[in-house]
């Protein structure tokens, strides 16, 4: 079975996902969406759809559950 988390995106899906031709419109898109992308020398986005379906912004909202000090009971 392969893993399409770690598929890269293509240069034409990275178009059709973000709207833009542009390449810094692009990285703008992928930068305000939170969506973890290096920049390649030419400019271009690049990421993986595992970085695109679960963006790092979507993550650091998880809450944090504190747990009782144990220690001072």
């Amino acid at each position: 079975m392969v893993n399409h988390d770690c598929a890269v995106i293509t240069d034409t899906e990275m178009i059709e996902l973000t709207g833009y031709q542009k390449p810094s419109k692009q990285c703008k898109a992928l930068e305000d969406a939170g969506i973890f992308f290096l920049k390649r020398p030419d400019g271009r986005p690049r990421t993986t759809w595992g970085h695109f379906n679960k963006p790092l912004s979507k993550l650091s909202n998880i809450p944090f559950i504190e747990e009782p000090d144990f220690g001072a009971m």
